[in-house]
């Protein structure tokens, strides 16, 4: 099972490059940096991957809805399940950046890139891929939302992008609605799960969080 990132050599030098060039280059997006390493922000992307592992599935073309700096999802998509690529839609630019810096060995072998685009209202079709080439319809078999809290119900995403109907989806979100950008809290995963339209249900359950907020996460089609 996955309990932990797996914490390389590389790793700890693109990390802590990353966290030196931001502080330097763009020290407004510093403290949300620090942010993003917290306990929770870890627990929720061990726990996708520790439920896609039980259910046997190795994805091989991931896209990140809004992964803002991708350090951990990356990094257990492609060192715990070993994944061909994954493609980060990220609508920030300073995250869409910073997570160049987090993610430089993988960007340097072609199996990482970030995509400014607003999914909710741009298609994922024609987007090139690694190689330059236009995507297949179905290039990526995976989509993974861990932050559907902070956007429109994924509906709207499912709808701009009818050639992704085979694709799996893992979709996470919170009932924590006293923050300002959860502009879309649910209060189940039945919830989440409605709101996506996701019907073949793999997995569905939720989380307390060391950070007190009640995370739900759904796995499906």
């Amino acid at each position: 099972m996955v309990e932990y990132l797996k914490f390389t050599p590389k790793t700890a030098n693109n990390w802590a490059r990353a966290w030196q060039e931001t502080q330097r280059e763009r020290p407004w997006a510093f403290p949300r940096v620090i942010d993003s390493f917290t306990e929770s922000q870890v627990i929720g992307k061990l726990w996708f991957v520790k439920e896609l592992k039980k259910l046997k599935i190795k994805p091989n073309n991931v896209a990140l809805i809004g992964g803002w700096y991708a350090h951990f999802a990356t990094s257990v998509l492609i060192e715990d399940l070993n994944c061909d690529t994954v493609t980060n839609f990220e609508i920030d630019h300073d995250s869409h950046f910073i997570s160049f810096k987090f993610n430089r060995r993988y960007k340097e072998e072609k199996r990482y890139r970030s995509i400014r685009r607003n999914v909710l209202i741009q298609s994922l079709s024609g987007v090139e891929t690694f190689e330059g080439t236009k995507t297949k319809e179905s290039q990526w078999d995976l989509i993974v939302n861990t932050s559907c809290e902070h956007m429109f119900p994924m509906w709207k995403f499912r709808k701009l992008n009818p050639q992704l109907e085979d694709s799996l989806y893992i979709l996470q979100s919170t009932d924590a609605t006293q923050y300002e950008d959860h502009i879309n809290c649910v209060k189940s995963v039945e919830e989440l799960a409605s709101q996506a339209r996701i019907e073949d249900i793999k997995y569905s359950g939720s989380k307390k969080l060391p950070n007190g907020m009640t995370r739900f996460m759904v796995i499906g089609k």
